[in-house]
Protein backbone atom coordinates (compact mmCIF):
# COMPACT_ATOMS: atom_id res chain seq x y z
CA UNK A 1 0.00 0.00 0.00
CA UNK A 2 1.49 3.56 -1.15
CA UNK A 3 0.88 6.41 1.25
CA UNK A 4 1.49 10.08 1.16
CA UNK A 5 2.75 12.50 3.63
CA UNK A 6 4.58 12.40 6.38
CA UNK A 7 5.05 8.95 8.35
CA UNK A 8 4.11 10.47 11.65
CA UNK A 9 0.73 10.68 13.30
CA UNK A 10 -2.68 9.36 12.14
CA UNK A 11 -3.28 7.09 9.01
CA UNK A 12 -6.03 8.15 7.63
CA UNK A 13 -7.56 6.21 4.38
CA UNK A 14 -9.29 8.49 1.93
CA UNK A 15 -11.74 6.40 -1.05
CA UNK A 16 -14.10 7.51 -3.32
CA UNK A 17 -16.61 5.11 -5.71
CA UNK A 18 -19.59 7.23 -6.92
CA UNK A 19 -22.25 6.71 -8.82
CA UNK A 20 -26.48 7.58 -9.23
CA UNK A 21 -28.43 4.79 -10.27
CA UNK A 22 -31.77 5.03 -12.17
CA UNK A 23 -33.48 2.18 -11.87
CA UNK A 24 -35.62 2.68 -15.14
CA UNK A 25 -32.44 2.65 -17.36
CA UNK A 26 -32.28 0.54 -20.28
CA UNK A 27 -28.62 0.32 -19.81
CA UNK A 28 -26.63 -1.83 -16.72
CA UNK A 29 -23.31 -0.83 -15.16
CA UNK A 30 -20.08 -2.47 -15.57
CA UNK A 31 -17.18 -2.48 -13.62
CA UNK A 32 -15.36 -0.85 -16.39
CA UNK A 33 -17.64 2.13 -16.58
CA UNK A 34 -15.89 3.46 -13.26
CA UNK A 35 -12.22 3.50 -14.59
CA UNK A 36 -11.19 2.21 -11.01
CA UNK A 37 -7.75 3.15 -9.64
CA UNK A 38 -5.66 2.66 -6.70
CA UNK A 39 -3.18 3.58 -4.44
CA UNK A 40 -1.19 6.16 -5.58
CA UNK A 41 -3.19 6.45 -8.56
CA UNK A 42 -6.24 7.39 -7.11
CA UNK A 43 -4.10 9.85 -5.16
CA UNK A 44 -3.06 11.56 -8.51
CA UNK A 45 -5.92 11.10 -9.94
CA UNK A 46 -7.26 13.91 -7.25
CA UNK A 47 -4.63 16.03 -5.95
CA UNK A 48 -5.50 19.42 -7.21
CA UNK A 49 -8.90 18.63 -8.60
CA UNK A 50 -12.38 20.33 -7.70
CA UNK A 51 -13.19 17.04 -6.62
CA UNK A 52 -14.54 15.69 -2.91
CA UNK A 53 -11.39 13.37 -2.57
CA UNK A 54 -8.91 16.78 -3.85
CA UNK A 55 -10.57 18.15 -0.72
CA UNK A 56 -9.73 15.34 1.56
CA UNK A 57 -6.20 15.51 0.36
CA UNK A 58 -5.50 19.55 0.64
CA UNK A 59 -6.90 19.65 4.25
CA UNK A 60 -5.29 16.56 5.33
CA UNK A 61 -2.11 17.55 3.94
CA UNK A 62 -1.93 20.89 6.00
CA UNK A 63 -1.61 18.18 9.11
CA UNK A 64 0.50 15.42 10.75
CA UNK A 65 -2.16 13.19 9.05
CA UNK A 66 -0.22 10.26 6.88
CA UNK A 67 -2.52 10.34 3.83
CA UNK A 68 -3.59 6.55 2.74
CA UNK A 69 -5.43 6.12 -1.13
CA UNK A 70 -7.39 2.96 -1.24
CA UNK A 71 -9.13 3.79 -4.46
CA UNK A 72 -11.05 6.60 -6.99
CA UNK A 73 -13.69 5.41 -8.98
CA UNK A 74 -16.74 7.34 -10.73
CA UNK A 75 -19.85 5.78 -13.32
CA UNK A 76 -22.19 8.15 -14.88
CA UNK A 77 -25.92 7.46 -14.09
CA UNK A 78 -27.13 4.28 -15.57
CA UNK A 79 -28.77 1.24 -14.06
CA UNK A 80 -28.10 -1.23 -11.72
CA UNK A 81 -23.78 -2.49 -11.14
CA UNK A 82 -23.90 -5.64 -12.89
CA UNK A 83 -23.66 -8.64 -9.86
CA UNK A 84 -19.96 -9.64 -10.00
CA UNK A 85 -18.11 -6.54 -10.98
CA UNK A 86 -20.34 -4.85 -7.98
CA UNK A 87 -18.92 -7.90 -5.86
CA UNK A 88 -15.34 -7.34 -7.57
CA UNK A 89 -14.92 -3.70 -6.73
CA UNK A 90 -16.07 -3.88 -3.51
CA UNK A 91 -13.52 -6.57 -2.61
CA UNK A 92 -10.94 -4.62 -4.84
CA UNK A 93 -12.09 -1.76 -1.60
CA UNK A 94 -12.03 -4.00 1.08
CA UNK A 95 -8.63 -5.39 -0.04
CA UNK A 96 -6.73 -2.23 -0.18
CA UNK A 97 -8.81 -0.91 3.07
CA UNK A 98 -7.66 -3.87 4.95
CA UNK A 99 -3.65 -3.39 3.83
CA UNK A 100 -3.98 0.42 4.38
CA UNK A 101 -4.58 -0.63 8.24
CA UNK A 102 -5.89 2.67 8.81
CA UNK A 103 -7.06 4.64 11.99
CA UNK A 104 -9.81 6.42 10.01
CA UNK A 105 -11.87 6.39 6.60
CA UNK A 106 -12.73 9.69 4.78
CA UNK A 107 -14.96 8.04 1.80
CA UNK A 108 -16.83 9.37 -0.98
CA UNK A 109 -19.67 8.08 -2.34
CA UNK A 110 -22.93 9.21 -4.06
CA UNK A 111 -25.88 7.93 -1.45
CA UNK A 112 -27.99 6.38 -4.63
CA UNK A 113 -26.12 3.66 -5.86
CA UNK A 114 -27.72 -0.02 -6.04
CA UNK A 115 -26.32 -3.39 -7.55
CA UNK A 116 -27.96 -6.41 -8.79
CA UNK A 117 -29.27 -7.65 -5.20
CA UNK A 118 -28.44 -4.92 -3.23
CA UNK A 119 -30.32 -2.02 -2.73
CA UNK A 120 -27.56 0.52 -0.80
CA UNK A 121 -24.10 -0.16 -2.08
CA UNK A 122 -23.03 2.84 -0.09
CA UNK A 123 -24.23 0.62 3.65
CA UNK A 124 -22.73 -2.45 1.65
CA UNK A 125 -19.52 -0.69 1.61
CA UNK A 126 -20.02 0.67 4.95
CA UNK A 127 -20.77 -2.42 6.53
CA UNK A 128 -17.34 -3.75 4.66
CA UNK A 129 -15.00 -0.86 5.78
CA UNK A 130 -16.63 -1.28 9.74
CA UNK A 131 -15.64 -5.22 9.48
CA UNK A 132 -11.80 -3.85 8.91
CA UNK A 133 -12.17 -0.79 11.03
CA UNK A 134 -14.49 -2.19 14.06
CA UNK A 135 -16.75 0.15 15.72
CA UNK A 136 -14.03 2.76 17.37
CA UNK A 137 -12.07 4.20 14.47
CA UNK A 138 -14.12 6.80 12.68
CA UNK A 139 -15.60 6.58 9.41
CA UNK A 140 -17.12 10.16 7.96
CA UNK A 141 -18.85 9.96 4.40
CA UNK A 142 -19.64 12.77 2.00
CA UNK A 143 -22.86 12.12 -0.35
CA UNK A 144 -24.26 14.09 -3.28
CA UNK A 145 -27.36 16.11 -2.32
CA UNK A 146 -29.53 13.74 -3.75
CA UNK A 147 -28.57 10.29 -1.62
CA UNK A 148 -31.42 8.23 -0.67
CA UNK A 149 -30.89 7.84 3.03
CA UNK A 150 -30.98 4.78 4.80
CA UNK A 151 -30.74 3.28 8.42
CA UNK A 152 -27.63 1.44 7.42
CA UNK A 153 -25.79 4.13 6.33
CA UNK A 154 -26.76 6.59 9.68
CA UNK A 155 -25.76 3.88 11.79
CA UNK A 156 -22.10 2.67 10.30
CA UNK A 157 -20.78 6.00 9.48
CA UNK A 158 -19.64 8.36 12.18
CA UNK A 159 -20.76 11.67 10.16
CA UNK A 160 -22.69 12.54 7.29
CA UNK A 161 -21.69 15.43 5.05
CA UNK A 162 -23.92 16.64 1.69
CA UNK A 163 -23.48 19.24 -0.72
CA UNK A 164 -25.07 22.56 -0.24
CA UNK A 165 -25.84 23.14 -3.82
CA UNK A 166 -27.39 22.05 -6.82
CA UNK A 167 -26.20 22.37 -9.69
CA UNK A 168 -23.09 20.78 -7.41
CA UNK A 169 -20.27 23.15 -7.11
CA UNK A 170 -19.19 22.70 -3.83
CA UNK A 171 -17.81 18.73 -3.87
CA UNK A 172 -14.66 20.19 -3.14
CA UNK A 173 -15.59 22.20 -0.39
CA UNK A 174 -17.56 19.01 0.95
CA UNK A 175 -14.27 16.82 1.04
CA UNK A 176 -12.81 20.01 3.11
CA UNK A 177 -15.50 19.63 5.55
CA UNK A 178 -14.89 16.34 6.11
CA UNK A 179 -11.65 16.14 6.25
CA UNK A 180 -11.87 18.86 9.20
CA UNK A 181 -14.27 17.47 11.12
CA UNK A 182 -12.03 13.72 10.54
CA UNK A 183 -9.42 16.02 12.32
CA UNK A 184 -11.44 17.62 14.77
CA UNK A 185 -12.60 14.04 15.45
CA UNK A 186 -9.46 12.18 15.95
CA UNK A 187 -7.98 15.16 18.62
CA UNK A 188 -10.74 14.51 20.63
CA UNK A 189 -12.86 18.26 20.40
CA UNK A 190 -16.05 16.40 18.67
CA UNK A 191 -17.81 13.68 19.61
CA UNK A 192 -20.19 13.20 16.18
CA UNK A 193 -24.03 12.29 17.28
CA UNK A 194 -26.30 12.00 14.30
CA UNK A 195 -29.97 12.30 13.52
CA UNK A 196 -31.73 11.89 10.61
CA UNK A 197 -35.42 12.25 9.81
CA UNK A 198 -36.86 10.23 6.60
CA UNK A 199 -40.11 11.49 4.54
CA UNK A 200 -42.47 9.74 2.20
CA UNK A 201 -41.88 12.66 -0.22
CA UNK A 202 -39.97 12.94 -4.08
CA UNK A 203 -38.77 16.25 -5.06
CA UNK A 204 -38.57 16.62 -8.83
CA UNK A 205 -34.86 17.54 -10.17
CA UNK A 206 -36.28 20.67 -12.28
CA UNK A 207 -37.21 22.85 -9.83
CA UNK A 208 -35.23 22.23 -6.82
CA UNK A 209 -32.17 24.65 -7.16
CA UNK A 210 -30.20 25.51 -4.48
CA UNK A 211 -29.70 29.28 -4.97
CA UNK A 212 -33.17 30.41 -5.47
CA UNK A 213 -36.42 29.10 -4.55
CA UNK A 214 -37.98 26.55 -1.95
CA UNK A 215 -34.98 24.71 -1.74
CA UNK A 216 -32.59 27.73 -1.10
CA UNK A 217 -34.35 28.69 1.63
CA UNK A 218 -33.95 25.36 3.38
CA UNK A 219 -30.32 24.95 2.48
CA UNK A 220 -29.74 28.54 3.95
CA UNK A 221 -31.61 27.25 7.37
CA UNK A 222 -29.11 24.35 7.32
CA UNK A 223 -25.89 26.38 6.91
CA UNK A 224 -27.48 28.83 9.29
CA UNK A 225 -27.14 26.09 12.15
CA UNK A 226 -23.93 25.49 11.12
CA UNK A 227 -22.38 28.89 11.29
CA UNK A 228 -24.05 29.17 14.57
CA UNK A 229 -21.93 26.36 15.65
CA UNK A 230 -25.24 24.39 16.77
CA UNK A 231 -24.65 21.84 14.12
CA UNK A 232 -21.30 20.39 12.71
CA UNK A 233 -23.16 19.25 9.28
CA UNK A 234 -26.83 19.59 8.74
CA UNK A 235 -27.76 18.19 4.75
CA UNK A 236 -30.48 18.14 2.80
CA UNK A 237 -31.22 15.12 0.81
CA UNK A 238 -34.41 15.32 -1.83
CA UNK A 239 -33.63 12.12 -3.28
CA UNK A 240 -33.27 11.50 -7.44
CA UNK A 241 -36.08 10.89 -8.13
CA UNK A 242 -35.68 7.60 -11.06
CA UNK A 243 -35.12 5.06 -7.67
CA UNK A 244 -37.48 1.94 -7.55
CA UNK A 245 -36.69 0.63 -4.07
CA UNK A 246 -38.20 -0.31 -0.92
CA UNK A 247 -36.62 2.34 1.44
CA UNK A 248 -36.79 5.61 -0.55
CA UNK A 249 -37.27 9.08 -0.10
CA UNK A 250 -35.85 12.44 0.98
CA UNK A 251 -34.22 12.91 4.32
CA UNK A 252 -32.46 15.39 6.04
CA UNK A 253 -29.30 14.42 8.42
CA UNK A 254 -28.34 16.79 11.85
CA UNK A 255 -24.68 15.85 12.78
CA UNK A 256 -23.92 17.67 16.34
CA UNK A 257 -21.16 17.30 18.92
CA UNK A 258 -22.06 14.81 21.13
CA UNK A 259 -26.16 15.96 21.34
CA UNK A 260 -28.34 13.10 19.95
CA UNK A 261 -31.37 15.00 21.23
CA UNK A 262 -30.75 18.67 19.48
CA UNK A 263 -29.80 16.72 16.31
CA UNK A 264 -32.82 14.82 15.91
CA UNK A 265 -34.69 18.10 16.64
CA UNK A 266 -32.64 19.95 13.94
CA UNK A 267 -33.33 17.05 11.50
CA UNK A 268 -37.03 17.16 11.93
CA UNK A 269 -37.70 20.81 11.88
CA UNK A 270 -35.50 20.93 8.56
CA UNK A 271 -37.82 18.01 7.47
CA UNK A 272 -41.19 19.49 8.41
CA UNK A 273 -40.65 22.67 6.09
CA UNK A 274 -39.59 20.35 3.13
CA UNK A 275 -42.74 18.93 3.82
CA UNK A 276 -44.58 21.97 3.69
CA UNK A 277 -43.35 23.42 0.73
CA UNK A 278 -43.55 20.22 -1.05
CA UNK A 279 -45.93 21.65 -3.58
CA UNK A 280 -43.70 24.44 -4.38
CA UNK A 281 -41.05 22.24 -6.13
CA UNK A 282 -43.28 21.02 -8.78
CA UNK A 283 -42.40 21.29 -12.41
CA UNK A 284 -43.81 23.08 -15.32
CA UNK A 285 -42.41 21.97 -18.90
CA UNK A 286 -42.58 23.23 -22.47
CA UNK A 287 -43.58 21.40 -25.65
CA UNK A 288 -40.66 20.89 -27.68
CA UNK A 289 -42.58 22.93 -30.51
CA UNK A 290 -43.10 25.67 -28.45
CA UNK A 291 -39.77 26.17 -26.86
CA UNK A 292 -38.00 26.35 -30.68
CA UNK A 293 -40.79 28.81 -31.76
CA UNK A 294 -39.92 30.75 -28.76
CA UNK A 295 -36.70 30.53 -29.56
CA UNK A 296 -36.87 31.71 -32.67
CA UNK A 297 -38.54 34.84 -31.82
CA UNK A 298 -35.35 35.83 -30.06
CA UNK A 299 -32.34 37.91 -30.94
CA UNK A 300 -29.42 36.23 -30.39
CA UNK A 301 -29.32 33.06 -28.20
CA UNK A 302 -27.83 30.86 -26.94
CA UNK A 303 -31.30 29.88 -26.43
CA UNK A 304 -30.88 26.59 -23.93
CA UNK A 305 -33.31 23.36 -24.40
CA UNK A 306 -33.13 21.13 -21.25
CA UNK A 307 -34.16 17.60 -22.20
CA UNK A 308 -34.34 16.24 -19.13
CA UNK A 309 -36.26 13.23 -19.63
CA UNK A 310 -32.61 11.90 -21.51
CA UNK A 311 -30.54 13.45 -19.07
CA UNK A 312 -27.19 11.31 -19.05
CA UNK A 313 -26.97 12.42 -15.48
CA UNK A 314 -29.59 11.50 -14.51
CA UNK A 315 -29.40 7.63 -15.83
CA UNK A 316 -30.92 8.10 -18.80
CA UNK A 317 -28.79 6.94 -22.00
CA UNK A 318 -28.73 9.93 -24.16
CA UNK A 319 -30.13 8.52 -27.25
CA UNK A 320 -33.39 10.59 -27.22
CA UNK A 321 -34.86 11.91 -30.50
CA UNK A 322 -37.61 13.71 -28.63
CA UNK A 323 -36.00 16.99 -29.28
CA UNK A 324 -33.80 16.16 -32.09
CA UNK A 325 -36.39 15.30 -34.67
CA UNK A 326 -38.12 18.84 -34.14
CA UNK A 327 -34.71 20.46 -34.31
CA UNK A 328 -33.66 19.07 -37.43
CA UNK A 329 -37.24 20.48 -39.18
CA UNK A 330 -36.80 23.85 -38.03
CA UNK A 331 -36.34 27.16 -39.61
CA UNK A 332 -33.15 27.74 -38.03
CA UNK A 333 -32.07 31.19 -38.03
CA UNK A 334 -28.58 30.11 -36.45
CA UNK A 335 -26.37 27.24 -35.36
CA UNK A 336 -28.01 24.64 -32.75
CA UNK A 337 -26.12 22.23 -31.36
CA UNK A 338 -27.21 18.35 -29.48
CA UNK A 339 -25.51 15.56 -27.92
CA UNK A 340 -26.50 12.48 -29.28
CA UNK A 341 -25.37 8.75 -27.90
CA UNK A 342 -24.95 5.85 -31.04
CA UNK A 343 -21.83 4.03 -31.39
CA UNK A 344 -23.58 2.52 -34.76
CA UNK A 345 -23.81 5.58 -35.95
CA UNK A 346 -20.52 6.93 -34.66
CA UNK A 347 -19.03 3.57 -36.46
CA UNK A 348 -20.50 4.66 -40.07
CA UNK A 349 -19.58 8.35 -40.19
CA UNK A 350 -15.98 7.49 -39.12
CA UNK A 351 -16.05 4.77 -42.20
CA UNK A 352 -17.23 7.37 -44.60
CA UNK A 353 -14.83 10.19 -43.25
CA UNK A 354 -14.17 13.53 -42.53
CA UNK A 355 -16.05 15.64 -45.58
CA UNK A 356 -18.22 12.96 -46.17
CA UNK A 357 -21.86 13.40 -46.56
CA UNK A 358 -23.74 10.05 -45.82
CA UNK A 359 -27.68 9.31 -45.18
CA UNK A 360 -28.70 7.52 -41.92
CA UNK A 361 -30.83 6.49 -38.81
CA UNK A 362 -29.66 8.15 -35.63
CA UNK A 363 -30.68 8.11 -32.47
CA UNK A 364 -33.03 5.62 -30.57
CA UNK A 365 -30.35 3.18 -29.83
CA UNK A 366 -30.85 2.17 -26.12
CA UNK A 367 -34.15 3.46 -25.17
CA UNK A 368 -36.45 2.03 -28.04
CA UNK A 369 -39.75 2.61 -25.66
CA UNK A 370 -39.56 6.34 -25.68
CA UNK A 371 -37.36 7.10 -28.80
CA UNK A 372 -37.68 5.85 -32.79
CA UNK A 373 -34.29 6.84 -34.67
CA UNK A 374 -34.72 9.71 -37.51
CA UNK A 375 -33.46 9.80 -40.68
CA UNK A 376 -30.70 12.67 -41.35
CA UNK A 377 -28.45 13.51 -44.06
CA UNK A 378 -25.27 15.10 -42.60
CA UNK A 379 -21.75 16.14 -43.49
CA UNK A 380 -19.05 14.59 -41.49
CA UNK A 381 -17.34 17.47 -40.10
CA UNK A 382 -14.96 15.85 -36.85
CA UNK A 383 -13.93 12.93 -35.85
CA UNK A 384 -12.13 12.45 -32.60
CA UNK A 385 -11.52 10.06 -29.47
CA UNK A 386 -13.94 11.56 -27.07
CA UNK A 387 -11.81 12.45 -24.54
CA UNK A 388 -11.80 16.05 -22.88
CA UNK A 389 -11.20 17.48 -19.40
CA UNK A 390 -13.84 19.23 -17.45
CA UNK A 391 -13.28 22.78 -17.04
CA UNK A 392 -16.71 24.24 -15.21
CA UNK A 393 -17.28 24.22 -11.54
CA UNK A 394 -18.77 21.18 -10.76
CA UNK A 395 -18.84 17.84 -11.98
CA UNK A 396 -15.42 15.85 -11.71
CA UNK A 397 -13.32 20.04 -12.76
CA UNK A 398 -10.36 18.32 -14.02
CA UNK A 399 -11.10 14.99 -14.55
CA UNK A 400 -11.06 13.52 -17.99
CA UNK A 401 -13.89 12.73 -19.27
CA UNK A 402 -13.94 9.06 -22.19
CA UNK A 403 -16.98 8.78 -24.09
CA UNK A 404 -15.41 6.78 -26.54
CA UNK A 405 -14.95 7.53 -30.31
CA UNK A 406 -17.14 10.65 -31.29
CA UNK A 407 -18.28 12.36 -34.49
CA UNK A 408 -19.67 15.90 -34.91
CA UNK A 409 -22.24 15.48 -38.00
CA UNK A 410 -23.39 18.58 -39.40
CA UNK A 411 -27.24 18.63 -40.92
CA UNK A 412 -28.32 21.69 -42.08
CA UNK A 413 -27.31 23.98 -39.04
CA UNK A 414 -28.01 21.18 -36.87
CA UNK A 415 -24.72 20.54 -35.52
CA UNK A 416 -25.15 16.65 -33.59
CA UNK A 417 -21.87 16.04 -31.31
CA UNK A 418 -21.89 12.11 -31.80
CA UNK A 419 -20.45 9.54 -28.76
CA UNK A 420 -19.86 5.87 -28.65
CA UNK A 421 -20.76 6.37 -24.67
CA UNK A 422 -22.81 8.94 -22.76
CA UNK A 423 -21.44 11.53 -21.07
CA UNK A 424 -22.19 14.62 -18.77
CA UNK A 425 -23.67 17.87 -20.97
CA UNK A 426 -23.31 19.93 -17.92
CA UNK A 427 -20.26 21.60 -19.32
CA UNK A 428 -19.92 23.65 -22.27
CA UNK A 429 -16.80 22.32 -22.74
CA UNK A 430 -18.17 18.75 -23.77
CA UNK A 431 -19.37 21.02 -27.27
CA UNK A 432 -16.23 23.40 -27.21
CA UNK A 433 -13.68 20.65 -27.39
CA UNK A 434 -15.41 18.99 -30.55
CA UNK A 435 -15.40 22.36 -32.19
CA UNK A 436 -18.46 23.78 -31.34
CA UNK A 437 -18.77 27.20 -29.15
CA UNK A 438 -22.58 27.02 -27.27
CA UNK A 439 -22.19 30.90 -26.73
CA UNK A 440 -22.16 31.64 -30.51
CA UNK A 441 -25.47 29.03 -30.84
CA UNK A 442 -29.08 29.84 -31.53
CA UNK A 443 -30.16 26.74 -29.71
CA UNK A 444 -28.31 24.37 -27.28
CA UNK A 445 -29.45 21.34 -26.16
CA UNK A 446 -28.38 20.09 -23.04
CA UNK A 447 -29.47 16.57 -21.44
CA UNK A 448 -30.08 17.79 -17.76
CA UNK A 449 -32.74 18.40 -15.20
CA UNK A 450 -30.51 21.28 -13.60
CA UNK A 451 -26.76 20.68 -13.23
CA UNK A 452 -26.46 22.63 -16.13
CA UNK A 453 -27.59 25.73 -15.05
CA UNK A 454 -24.07 26.51 -13.46
CA UNK A 455 -22.42 26.98 -16.45
CA UNK A 456 -25.17 27.97 -19.24
CA UNK A 457 -27.13 30.28 -17.02
CA UNK A 458 -24.82 32.96 -17.06
CA UNK A 459 -24.61 32.99 -20.98
CA UNK A 460 -28.21 31.93 -21.93
CA UNK A 461 -30.55 33.97 -23.58
CA UNK A 462 -33.38 31.77 -22.63
CA UNK A 463 -33.77 28.76 -20.31
CA UNK A 464 -36.97 26.16 -21.44
CA UNK A 465 -37.42 22.98 -19.60
CA UNK A 466 -39.09 20.94 -22.07
CA UNK A 467 -41.53 17.87 -22.33
CA UNK A 468 -40.51 14.80 -23.72
CA UNK A 469 -40.54 11.10 -22.82
CA UNK A 470 -37.66 9.42 -21.09
CA UNK A 471 -36.34 7.15 -18.24
CA UNK A 472 -35.74 10.52 -16.13
CA UNK A 473 -38.49 12.40 -16.65
CA UNK A 474 -40.15 14.99 -14.80
CA UNK A 475 -43.74 13.31 -15.07
CA UNK A 476 -42.95 10.62 -12.49
CA UNK A 477 -46.34 9.23 -12.97
CA UNK A 478 -45.59 7.72 -16.13
CA UNK A 479 -42.74 5.83 -14.73
CA UNK A 480 -43.55 1.87 -13.54
CA UNK A 481 -42.65 2.02 -10.00
CA UNK A 482 -43.33 -1.17 -8.29
CA UNK A 483 -41.15 -1.66 -4.96
CA UNK A 484 -41.36 2.13 -3.56
CA UNK A 485 -43.35 2.42 -0.62
CA UNK A 486 -46.13 3.95 -0.51
CA UNK A 487 -47.99 6.05 -0.34
CA UNK A 488 -45.36 8.59 -1.45
CA UNK A 489 -45.70 12.40 -2.62
CA UNK A 490 -46.32 13.59 -5.55
CA UNK A 491 -47.33 10.10 -6.54
CA UNK A 492 -49.75 9.32 -4.01
CA UNK A 493 -51.36 13.63 -4.07
CA UNK A 494 -53.51 12.41 -0.76
CA UNK A 495 -50.34 11.26 1.38
CA UNK A 496 -50.64 11.99 4.92
CA UNK A 497 -48.12 13.95 6.84
CA UNK A 498 -46.16 11.91 8.45
CA UNK A 499 -46.30 11.26 12.44
CA UNK A 500 -43.95 13.27 14.32
CA UNK A 501 -43.92 16.46 11.99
Amino acid sequence: MITVGRRTGWRIAIASILQETNTFSPVATRYEDFTPVFGRDAYLRHEGKLTEMGGFIDVLKKTRAEIVPVCAAWAITANRLVRADFERLADEFETNLRRAKPDALLLAMHGAQTAEGEDDVEGNILQRARGILGPQRPVVLTLDLHANITRRMVGLADAIVGYHTYPHVDMYETGQNAARMMVRILKGEMRPAMAFRKLPLIVQAENSQTYRGPMHKLIAAAQALEKSGKAEAVSIFPVQPWLDIAEMGCSVVSVTNGDPRIAQQQADTLARRLWDNKKAFETELTSVPDAIRAALTMQGGPVVLSESSDSTGSGSPGDSTGVLKHLIRAPLTGPAAIFLVDPAAVASAIEAGVGSTLTMKIGGAFDKKHSKPVKVTGNVKLISDGRWVARARGYNTGITTCMGRSVVLEVGQVQILIAERSAMTVDPELFRSHGIDPIYCKIVVVKSPNGFRAAYEPIARALFVVDTPGVSTANLKTLPFKRIPRPIYPLDRDTPRPEGL
